[in-house]
């Protein structure tokens, strides 16, 4: 590769980049309107969850936050609420990919199963490894080395987003070897996702302590739909992430 042709890459890179970037709120918030269902799957889970919270006095004040925060009935929903998280991730990103497709995205026999549970194992497990090293090298270790193996693992997202969308055509190989410029605009995506409307999730907890009842309520249905719109626009950082490696490949996604 030449100085030119290395230059012009890079820019094209920086061009998708900024391209996705503008691409991201756009999209992720037009989910409200047009896939409501898919946002549904954490929004309900979530209201639910701040429902029994108000009820066991939750937000009275900050030591009723610390009392009940790890009571039974708040985790019962607390799970449901991260399944439900998760699953809104996912769909939100495979809305996208199928929607000009004759396809649905709650259909998942469309699947590519095998690709998808390999990607997903491999994704999140192999990170775990770092787990082993603490015992023999310390906490320090553990750190740096899980960070490692989570770097050196991201290639297997793409697997677990080609499987998601029943993407059959780039290989292993590929991801490994020609899917790095696409992960690494997948790394600045997430972020730009999920971190403002984390904080705004958080604010509306600490607003809602000491507040008036309808002011109360009122914040804890404003929070229920941040954090759907939270779910969307990971899953929507996740589908521009992966389009960015089908472009590349010439694999033609979904606009």
């Amino acid at each position: 590769m030449t100085l030119r042709s290395a230059g012009r890459a890079v820019l094209a890179w920086i061009t998708l980049l900024l391209r996705s970037i503008v691409d991201l709120y756009p999209r992720g918030i037009s989910l409200l309107w047009l896939a409501p269902l898919v946002l549904a799957l954490v929004v309900i889970p979530e209201f639910l969850q701040h429902v029994a919270e108000i009820q066991l006095g939750m937000f009275a004040d900050r030591e009723s936050a610390r009392a009940v925060a790890d009571h039974p009935l708040r985790w019962a929903f607390g799970y449901a609420k991260i399944a439900g998280l998760v699953l809104a991730f996912l769909a939100a990103a495979r809305f996208w990919w199928v929607r000009d497709r004759d396809e649905r995205w709650w259909d998942v026999r469309t699947i590519a199963w095998g690709r998808f549970l390999t990607g997903l194992l491999l994704f999140g497990g192999l990170p775990l490894l770092g787990e082993l090293i603490e015992p023999l090298a310390g906490t320090t270790a553990k750190d740096v080395a899980t960070w490692v193996i989570t770097f050196a693992a991201l290639p297997f997202a793409l697997l677990m987003l080609a499987g998601l969308f029943g993407d059959r055509a780039p290989s292993l190989r590929q991801m490994w070897t020609r899917g790095w410029p696409a992960l690494m605009i997948l790394c600045v995506l997430l972020p730009l996702a999920f971190a403002p409307a984390q904080i705004l999730h958080g604010f509306n907890h600490r607003w809602a302590f000491g507040a008036d009842p309808a002011l109360m309520w009122a914040l804890m249905i404003f929070d229920s739909l941040v954090v759907g719109l939270l779910a969307g626009l990971t899953g929507t950082a996740l589908y521009l992430g992966y389009a960015a490696f089908a472009r590349r490949k010439r694999v033609s996604p979904a606009a």
